[in-house]
């Protein structure tokens, strides 16, 4: 077991032909290298790759590296400012892309990709993934005229140590797969190029030709939430029905940016999955204790108490005798590096990693730091899940303005309401306290555009039913749990498993939600209930009631126009627009081309239903507290921060009367 200040016990009997092996994995890194957040200009602590490369480190050298292997399982290339700036200067410019460079120096030995990882385009991903020191498989993808896209597995064959500190070669096989929703979000980037299959099919079948070709080990790399054992096909999280599945001796789920095991490391009762958070959060990992089939003694001194793992097929010489899967938290003090340390020490053990990182760091903070405009106001998203804020107003008003040209130019739409969907990226959920949009009133840089929306989805815009419109907007109204009116207690508002970026508002409509109400779907909304809903009295901006058989314009993007997160009514939806710019292209032109500084009028899509004086609580980042003229208009009073609450959650609450 894993504890601070010990990397893992690594104390069998000295027995031949037993060996402990290691698998260190990261996941949804998300082009997170340094602790560094470029969209603030500030340190981050607790996350990037960076630092995590001291617990690498370390964990080779407390067992040996040829016992250790790393890892990643995929979302990789995409997500903060210094992935853009690979796509738009550094790997243009013949540089390697930072996080493959990093990835490289820190000793890989395989890897899979994420959905995002496709984000930027086949071109720049491929010749993104060429540059790899090590194999990237993807069991469910192949090209539509029927070739192979990237391998489907690997076999890794590595001399270990076993425990009698003898040479032993050991036969890994590994395969990974990722949601096969991808072709559907980001279809612009794949259509008519590359064909998704279902994940747990396609990993059984590369299982198998692993264990024909003499595999020893299986491990699965699995960019999927840990999900249910008995999943329908093309399901999007199916983590644990991989690890179900025979053959396979250890998985790393990943994509929903959970941790698990999030308790203390334990040992396993099945087939070991771990899942390491996002961003670098996290080190996720897997002890094996391998022995061969035919020496069934146990030893000595076990190093994980009794379980019942999964036997490998009897090709195998080798079985999972024990196992214990856990995460270790890059902020915990498990190495000798403080949580601001500077680069040099945080990447001692890789000093030519640190010259390239520094040098990818100043021409990332250089081209975020180009002038946009100017915003008279404050754009930040603390309240944006209680009220419309003005950061996703910007939004919604750039999107209108990049859509109507476009529209203009289709037949049959020019008579159509055109509305616009927007949520806040940042605002707490599993993101936590510290995930939420703050641009100060003052010059607006590009980093201020990619805060507002960092994702690099198309714009996109869909026909739509006025039933459409309302269970749109039933998704998003699951982001409240239901509140008692007859509970006197005061009661949490917020379900913070319900993820901000799918709180979509939609601009050019008002609506009540009534929160005492059961919610249509839960947190994921990959469960619908049969219930009345929770919205009410459905208007347009005019004052003029929504009705089902409407046809209205919805301006929105690429993702959730392919029902990205369970949206099922957009991706009922006809899509009749799909623009070759991003919307983030249409956030950073809006400002641009403004003749005076932004200064968005705030529309009142939405509010909560009165419910008579019932006492909720309104959990936001603590930057909150910054703005108290916004919170007294809201009707929100501040409350101490609780020791209990603070340290489960790190929000700020606010006391609210509904």
């Amino acid at each position: 077991m894993i504890q601070p200040g010990k990397i893992a016990t690594g104390q069998e009997a000295a027995t031949a032909d037993r060996v402990t092996l290691r698998v260190l994995a990261t996941t949804d890194l998300h082009a997170h290298l340094l602790p560094y957040d470029y969209f603030t200009d500030k340190r981050a602590p607790g996350i990037g790759l960076a630092r995590l490369a001291g617990l690498i480190a370390r964990a080779r050298g407390d067992l040996g590296p040829g016992n250790v292997l790393l890892v990643d399982n995929g979302d990789t290339l995409q997500g903060t400012p210094l992935a853009d700036t690979a796509l738009s200067e550094i790997v243009p410019a013949g540089r390697m892309n930072p996080m493959i460079a990093a990835m490289n120096a820190l000793g890989y030995d395989a890897a899979t990709l994420g959905n995002h990882d496709f984000d930027f385009g086949l071109v720049y991903l491929e010749s993104s993934l060429a540059q790899a020191a090590f194999p990237i498989v993807a069991a469910n993808i192949h090209r539509c005229d029927g070739t192979t896209f990237l391998p489907p597995s690997c076999l890794l064959t590595r001399r270990m140590t076993d425990a009698a500190g003898q040479a032993v070669d050991l036969k890994i096989g590994i395969t990974g797969a990722l949601p096969p929703q991808t072709a559907d979000w980001n279809r612009p980037h794949v259509q008519d190029r590359l064909c998704f299959a279902d994940i747990a099919t396609a990993v059984s079948g590369q299982v198998r030709i692993l264990r024909a070709q003499g595999a020893d080990i299986v491990l699965v790399l699995a960019h999927s939430g840990l999900g249910v054992l008995q999943a329908a096909p093309m399901t999007e999280n199916v983590a644990r029905q991989v690890a179900a599945l025979p053959g396979v001796d250890a998985v790393v789920a990943g994509h929903t940016h959970m941790v698990h095991p999030d308790a203390p490391p334990a040992p396993v009762d099945g087939t070991p999955i771990t899942q390491p958070g996002a961003y670098g959060s996290h080190l996720g990992y897997f002890e094996l204790l391998l022995t061969r089939a035919a020496d069934s003694d146990p030893p000595s001194q076990p190093l994980f108490p009794p379980s019942s793992p999964p036997s490998s097929p009897p090709s195998s010489s080798w079985r999972v005798e024990r196992a214990t899967a856990g995460t270790i938290s890059a902020a915990a003090r498990l190495v000798s590096i403080p949580a601001r340390s500077p680069l040099r020490r945080i990447l001692a053990d890789y000093p030519a990693l640190r010259r390239t990182v520094a040098r990818e760091h100043r021409a990332t903070r250089a081209f975020v730091a180009r002038p946009l405009g100017t915003t008279t106001v404050a754009l930040e998203t603390y309240f944006s899940t209680l009220a419309p804020c003005a950061a996703t107003q910007v939004v919604a008003d750039a999107q209108c303005a990049a859509a109507r040209p476009l529209i203009a130019d289709r037949p049959g739409l020019a008579g159509l309401r055109i509305l616009s969907a927007v949520a806040p990226f940042k605002a707490g959920g599993r993101g936590g306290p510290d995930s939420y949009t703050d641009v100060p009133r003052g010059p607006l840089l590009l980093r201020h555009a990619a805060d507002l929306y960092f994702y690099p989805n198309r714009l996109s815009v869909l026909r739509i039913t006025g039933a459409g419109l309302r269970g749109w907007l039933e998704r998003s109204a699951s982001i409240y749990h239901r509140i008692d009116p007859d509970d006197d207690r005061p009661q949490p508002l917020i379900d913070h498993d319900f993820a901000p970026y799918n709180f979509d508002r939609i601009h050019g409509l008002t609506c009540e939600i009534d929160v005492s109400r059961p919610a249509r779907t839960n947190a994921d909304g990959d469960r619908v209930f049969d219930t009345p809903g929770r919205i009410l009295h459905l208007r347009y901006a005019d004052g003029t009631p929504v009705r089902p058989e409407d046809e209205v314009l919805v301006v929105t993007n690429s993702y959730r126009a392919a029902g990205g997160r369970h949206m099922e009514t957009a991706d009922a939806a006809d899509e009749v627009v799909t623009a070759e710019f991003t919307v983030r292209d249409a956030i950073a032109q809006y400002i641009a081309t403004a003749s005076q500084p932004i200064a968005p009028r705030i529309s009142p899509s939405f509010s909560l239903r009165p419910l008579g004086g019932v006492a909720v609580i309104f959990e936001t980042g603590p930057g909150a507290l910054a703005y108290p003229c916004r919170a007294e208009a809201l009707g929100l009073t501040p409350l101490t921060r609780l020791a209990d609450a603070r340290d489960a959650t790190g929000f700020q609450p606010f006391l609210k009367m509904l």
